[in-house]
């Protein structure tokens, strides 16, 4: 992933992710239709293709999943079972 040099950190997508999965974490689901909402939620001053490019990272990484509609956090595996 490119990070722009010239941008602010709280600018990036990789920040935007992190501030993204938080929120989807604490909530555990987050339905698909409500997605432009959580973004307003982290930093309504952002443009939402910023958004989709953070949640196209999280997908990517294994942080997210789509299930029936609705955005799920992916919890960390455990190794041993």
């Amino acid at each position: 992933m490119l990070i722009d040099k010239d941008s602010k950190p709280k600018d990036t997508v990789l920040y935007l992710s992190t501030q993204l999965l938080k929120k989807i974490k604490s909530q555990g689901r987050i339905e698909l239709a409500s997605l432009e909402s959580l973004y307003h939620e982290v930093d309504d001053k952002q443009p939402l293709f910023k958004y989709n490019l953070a949640l196209n990272f999280l997908f990517l990484i294994d942080k997210v999943n789509v299930e029936g509609g609705e955005l799920v956090y992916v919890s960390e595996k455990n190794e041993d079972s």
